[in-house]
């Protein structure tokens, strides 16, 4: 994708006219007019613009997600007596939680769209450093498994404490890889990956059943992420990360080893903060209940979660266009948040009107104590919307602080709710915790959210002046083009 489709001359745009104004290969409908061309459709509009392609990619690895997750789950609630459910979806949390805040996807979206040379040693170091990182950290929970709750004790077990630390390490590749293809700006990879990733949980989750009752959950779950790591790296060292510098070489701007440096901190910590409220929670609530309760809650927090990669993939998506040409941050941020204002209410009413009879179908009391907190994490999605597309913008402000004050404060009072209103009889209580934590934090972020929509305050740039690749940037420290 060249560099081209995401630039345009202003004067060529209507009055007011955003990103999505623009035609196929960024010519304006005027100028279409003028040559007596066609128009395109509406959905080659879209898919023309870089934001809204890699966004809708995003999406529709969300919906495929979101409809192999419910057919996985259905089997696995036929399949798994509800007390083997909840076990297995409690370590399938945890390692998700190990693997999960210790990758580097925030530096990979943010800087992978302004490498050339250097991408691909970019990549290995964040692959590396998150490997290592999910390795230590995996070795610390089995370290005080005492504290987790029986959900966890037959971690105690030296193979299966091995399996975890494989598992936790496999999954922080896994979805750094997914970082990869986001800033690539080849998101288009992702639904296809995720795609074949369901499918093989759901083969393998019914192959095993009857000789992996115990454990068959998790099995189904992180065998296919082992064998397919091999392949998809070999897509994108081989093919992908090649093709990047190529069409790249000579493009500005670049960032520098300070620079990088400078984001690592604040943005290390935001990203902790935001999958520690998606994985840590749940194994938190693990340890305080049941092992059949735990199925319940962790059920609809799965499916809760699937719908809160709506609201984070236009932020993904709006963070790598933002980086590619920081002086059009305002239009696509504007172009954002229509989108999502458009794409999540009807999802939300969806799931408050199908949920019960949705999780109705999973048989045994999934509907009953699961449904209430499915339909209050829904709603949840509206106001998280807003928070992560204004971290989006605080990301190709550079703005790191402010990234890990808005998560922290997101998560740990979240927490704290948590930890009030837990109730197993009444696991709605939960959401009521995720709902009314996320409104406050989006009534706070939405004047700069708006301020940047109306240009009140230009983005700060993303990196300093730069000249031709290989040179040293005026603000000091190597670039890594």
């Amino acid at each position: 994708t060249g560099h081209g489709e995401t630039r345009a001359d202003a004067a060529g745009l209507p009055a007011g006219g955003p990103p999505e104004a623009l035609a196929a290969g960024g010519a304006p409908p005027e100028a279409l007019a003028a040559s007596g061309a066609p128009p395109p459709g509406w959905l080659r509009r879209e898919l023309s613009n870089p934001l809204f392609r890699n966004a809708y990619a995003l999406v529709a690895n969300g919906g495929l997600t979101g409809l192999l997750g419910l057919g996985y789950w259905a089997l696995g609630a036929k399949l798994y007596a509800p007390d083997d459910m909840g076990r297995n979806w409690a370590v399938i949390q945890a390692i998700m939680f190990v693997g999960s805040v210790t990758m580097l996807n925030f530096l990979l979206i943010r800087f992978v769209p302004q490498t050339a040379r250097r991408t691909r040693a970019l990549v290995l170091a964040c692959y590396g450093t998150g490997a290592a990182a999910s390795a230590l950290l995996a070795l610390g929970f089995l370290a005080t498994l005492s504290w987790w709750g029986p959900s966890f004790r037959h971690l105690h077990d030296g193979r299966a404490a091995l399996w975890f630390l494989v598992m936790a390490v496999a999954w922080n590749l896994w979805n750094q890889q997914e970082g990869v293809f986001t800033g690539l700006r080849h998101a288009g990879w992702v639904p296809v990956v995720n795609a074949a990733f369901g499918l093989a949980k759901l083969v393998l989750l019914v192959a095993v059943a009857s000789a992996f009752p115990a454990d068959g959950v998790t099995l189904s779950w992180f065998v296919p992420v082992l064998v397919a790591l091999a392949p998809v790296s070999y897509l994108i060292f081989g093919r992908l990360i090649p093709r990047h510098r190529a069409e790249n070489a000579g493009r500005g701007p670049r960032p520098t080893y300070r620079d990088i440096w400078r984001h690592l901190g604040g943005a290390y910590l935001g990203g902790a903060f935001q999958y520690a409220s998606i994985s840590l929670v749940p194994v938190v609530v693990a340890a305080h209940l049941a092992e059949d309760a735990n199925a319940y809650f962790q059920m609809a927090w799965a499916l809760g979660m699937m719908l809160d990669l709506l609201a984070l993939t236009l932020s993904m998506s709006l963070t790598v266009e933002g980086s590619f040409d920081t002086a059009r941050l305002a239009s696509s941020t504007g172009a954002a948040a229509r989108r999502a204002l458009l794409l999540l209410p009807p999802v939300v009413v969806a799931v408050l009107v199908g949920a019960p009879l949705g999780l109705a179908f999973f048989g045994h009391d999934y509907a009953a104590r699961g449904a209430p907190l499915l339909q209050v994490l829904a709603v949840a999605v509206l106001p998280k919307a807003l928070i992560e597309l204004y971290i989006g913008v605080l990301r190709v402000q550079n703005r790191t602080r402010l990234i890990a004050a808005v998560q922290g404060v997101r998560f740990l009072g979240v927490l704290a709710l948590v930890f009030l209103l837990i109730d197993p009889r009444h696991l709605g209580a939960i959401g009521l915790a995720v709902l009314a934590v996320n409104t406050v934090v989006a009534v706070f972020v939405l004047p700069g959210l708006l301020g940047v929509i109306r240009n009140e305050a230009p983005a700060r740039p993303a990196t300093g002046p730069l000249g031709p690749e290989g040179a040293f940037p005026a603000g000091g420290g190597r670039d890594i083009s």
